[in-house]
């Protein structure tokens, strides 16, 4: 029976990768995660599921792959890094201003907040770039359109994912909404070029996990608990300040997405990746 199920997964690439992004998303929503160590435990366990699935639909050619171009990867995608710091430095700085407790061990909660956000991107770039893209390049290889389709479609939902179940019936939680998925998705593109060019899927997990960790760096020294709105959309009187900081992410990552896309685009061997992916 099991063997019957592996072979069907094999078989139908589009519905394995549906199968693993429906799991993620029912785990990430049903299984309580409160602390920071909860969330690092579930996205450590989703890696290995996102792994599984991966290997039904592309082999180990991509779980081997983190031997070579990793500082490429890195070196390429830096400039995230730079706007993450900065943007972790304001938080910080608006989090002593406010008055915000001290933890009482603020070196053992940023261990633990490291561990947890590369964990997260690892297993967001397993799920939303490596099983999403090599899904569809299997099954339309030989279709012109197949990495547009990629490229539209693992980007928009790696973006949509973010924002699942906020509050319809508002018009401002509805552009907040939008913004994080459109600046998530550019991300994600960014991120998605990088795949192609060296199919280093760890490379692109590590500069994920580092990215949100330099956001969010201030949250291991102070203590955040007491935050009540939900992480990408807030409650329409916050509303404006997040709308307006999604823009300027909407801006800041286009303009790394025309650097990178000007740096590689044309080395990517698309051809290569139409035969032996």
């Amino acid at each position: 029976m099991l063997q019957k199920y592996i072979l069907f997964l094999k078989r139908h690439p589009l519905i394995t990768a549906a199968i693993a992004i429906t799991y993620a998303i029912l785990c990430l929503k049903c299984v309580p995660a409160e602390t920071d160590f909860q969330v690092f435990l579930v996205r450590t366990m989703l890696c290995g599921a996102m792994a599984f699935f991966l290997y039904q639909i592309s082999g180990d050619k991509t779980l081997t792959s983190s031997y070579n171009s990793t500082g490429y990867v890195i070196k390429v995608a830096s400039g995230f890094w730079i706007i993450s710091f900065i943007m972790g430095v304001i938080s910080l700085l608006s989090m002593a201003a406010s008055g915000a407790k001290v933890n009482e061990n603020p070196v053992k909660h940023i261990i633990i907040l490291f561990l947890m956000f590369l964990f997260v991107g690892l297993f967001e770039e397993m799920a939303f770039r490596a099983v999403i893209n090599d899904a569809i390049i299997y099954a339309f290889r030989d279709k012109k359109y197949v990495f547009v389709l990629s490229a539209v479609v693992s980007s928009v939902v790696f973006g949509a994912a973010h924002v699942i179940g906020f509050d319809v019936s508002s018009g401002l939680a509805w552009a907040q909404a939008v913004g994080k998925t459109a600046s998530a998705g550019i991300f994600g593109l960014v991120l998605l070029f990088l795949y192609w060019k060296t199919r280093n899927i760890w490379a692109c997990g590590v500069v994920h996990g580092v990215y949100d960790f330099m956001i969010s760096f201030g949250s291991g020294i102070y203590d955040t608990t007491q935050e009540t709105h939900h992480t990408y959309v807030a409650p329409d009187e916050a509303a404006i300040p997040v709308i307006i900081t999604y823009a300027v992410m909407i801006l800041i990552t286009l303009f790394i997405l025309w650097r990178v896309w000007k740096k590689i685009g044309k080395q990517i061997d698309y051809n290569g990746i139409r035969e032996n992916w």
